[in-house]
């Protein structure tokens, strides 16, 4: 069940083989967590910062952004609530706001390496990058040869209704992380890289147990499950149907501005409420997540289907009733 990375094992390469065939990227690195899959990206850029950009470290995020808890991760990410917390940061990163492409530009220097941001900030309230936007960004990366990473923890393998939320898009990453829905549930995540910046020497990268068949057996287990089942299309069927729903909740007033992608909705609210409400659905049996003090954010599972999505807005519709 458990071995050492140092070891190849058949479960392993076989994950690695079907990850980089429907991602049309080239190498595959395997992690834990989806901070340990940036962690991973980061390194990747700062490497190929430190053999072809004459010692480039800095990456440019995004504000209101969401890359994990570990140090450097907690440094990236661009979380107003964190700045004067874990002190001394891990520096390096250079925080800009998403969708101005002239702040981006002007924040790119001799020491920048990589360029990464969520297609969807989940954390930040669900808010999807512009189209013209990520053009520009991977333009700038490719004028100055420095990575675009796409940080597809959240929106990665379905969740969009799109196999990667790139494809909404037709722009490719440069490097690619993923997590959370890769494992169903079981510890897991990968970071996927073109060739240009697969960098990586024995112990460059690893850890104890990384790419143990164990959690490579889930993992392939999980893909192959969502793409026998289809559950992308589904996620994209479902997810209009929300979406549906959850305008025809702005009669109530309290909720503003639904939006989603696939299965990756939210709301905003009146401040103080979001919170209200998520505990009163709870209550009602339907789990909602707070994000910022006044959205509401819905994941509902990529096998949810439309009587799923009808109770969803019944319980809502409750709750909203009991909080006014």
């Amino acid at each position: 069940m458990l071995a050492s990375p140092a070891y190849f094992n058949e479960p392993m390469i076989r994950f690695a083989e079907l990850l980089t065939d429907i991602s049309g990227m080239d190498k595959a690195f395997f992690g834990s967590t989806g901070a340990e899959a940036n962690e991973c990206a980061v390194k990747l850029a700062r490497k190929h910062g430190a053999l072809h950009l004459d010692g480039a470290y800095e990456i440019i995020t995004m504000r209101n952004s969401f890359h994990g808890r570990t140090l450097a991760m907690m440094s990236a990410t661009g979380k107003q609530q964190w700045e004067s917390l874990f002190e001394p940061k891990v520096p390096g990163f250079i925080h800009v706001p998403m969708g101005d492409l002239d702040a981006c530009f002007s924040a790119v220097s001799n020491r920048t390496c990589a360029i990464m941001l969520e297609l969807v900030q989940g954390e930040g309230g669900v808010h999807a990058v512009d189209e013209a936007y990520l053009f520009g960004l991977r333009k700038i990366c490719d004028m100055y040869g420095i990575a675009l990473i796409f940080d597809e923890v959240q929106t990665g393998l379905g969740r969009t209704g799109k196999l990667f939320a790139w494809e909404h898009y037709g722009i490719k990453p440069d490097i690619m992380t993923l997590g959370k829905g890769i494992g169903g549930g079981y510890p897991l995540s990968a970071t996927l890289a073109v060739d240009k910046f697969n960098l990586f020497e024995p112990g460059d990268q690893g850890g104890t147990y990384i790419g143990q068949p164990l959690g490579m057996a889930v993992g392939y287990a999980v893909v192959r499950e969502l793409l026998d089942r289809r559950l992308t299309e589904n996620a994209q069927r479902q997810g209009g149907y929300l979406l549906g729903k959850l305008r025809l909740l702005e009669s109530h007033n309290l909720v503003r501005n639904p939006r989603g992608l696939g299965l990756l909705a939210a709301f905003d609210m009146p401040n103080g409420l979001a919170a209200k409400l998520a505990t009163r659905c709870m209550e009602l049996g339907l789990l909602v997540n707070v994000t910022g003090e006044s959205t509401i954010r819905l994941m509902p599972p990529l096998i949810a289907e439309q009587r799923h999505i009808d109770e969803m807005a019944d319980i809502l519709t409750a709750a909203l009733l009991d909080i006014s």
